[in-house]
């Protein structure tokens, strides 16, 4: 059984929050999207995914529902194609998924929101879609339209040793180090670990979105 806190908040530079959340405790889903436009077109893209979740019906198996899942997100994409309106404007997501059964999870990601998971150390689960072009970071992979090159990238792993989890938007990483991330996931309370972060968090001047998803394994 797992239990999960979220925190989300615009940042200080920007007048919307364009990202988007997905929280399923009981099936053991957990989604967060970070979408890019402007104008609510990224609001739209992000909560696309997030929208088509809603409705999801898993099986008892495994590989089939790693298949259902990753079908629905190839969806999102083909979906976001039909979208587009305008030939020069761009309008797209990230997205990282996790999904946990029993003692086996995989973890899908598209662009830079990332995974972690903290045992002793903090450990990546995804590796970020995005390049430095004059100084600036520029996503390489994306659910977009116009399509960029989608890659949605799939780990799977056990998760017999591994208590917690945190999913999050470039807006949380890019704005505090991995020495406080790794102190606010070590925190015996998940409420204490999103605490902590929040406060971490708004001490920044975060210059973007940011959403967050801490997810724990409630020991019995």
């Amino acid at each position: 059984m797992f239990e999960s806190v979220y925190f989300t908040h615009p940042g200080y530079v920007r007048e919307s929050n364009e990202d988007s959340f997905f929280i399923d405790d009981k099936n053991c889903i957990w989604i967060v999207c970070d979408g890019m436009g402007g104008h609510n077109d990224g609001s739209f893209a992000s909560h696309l995914i997030t929208d088509l979740f809603e409705e999801l019906v898993l099986t008892n198996s495994f590989s089939k529902n790693v298949e259902i899942i990753q079908n629905q997100l190839i969806k999102a994409h083909q979906l976001l194609q039909k979208q587009i309106k305008k030939p020069n404007n761009i309008i797209g997501t990230t997205v990282v998924l996790l999904y946990i059964y029993e003692n086996r999870a995989v973890c899908f990601h598209c662009g830079d929101s990332r995974c972690y998971s903290y045992t002793n150390i903090l450990k990546y689960h995804t590796k970020d879609h995005s390049k430095l072009l004059n100084g600036k970071k520029v996503l390489t992979s994306a659910i977009s339209a116009p399509s960029k090159s989608f890659i949605l990238e799939k780990s799977s792993f056990y998760i017999d040793e591994i208590n917690r989890f945190l999913l999050c938007s470039d807006g949380l990483y890019d704005f505090i180090s991995e020495d406080t991330i790794s102190y606010f996931m070590k925190q015996k309370e998940i409420k204490k670990s999103m605490d902590i972060l929040i406060s971490n968090i708004l001490k920044t001047k975060a210059q973007d979105n940011i959403t967050a998803i801490i997810i724990n394994k409630v020991l019995k």
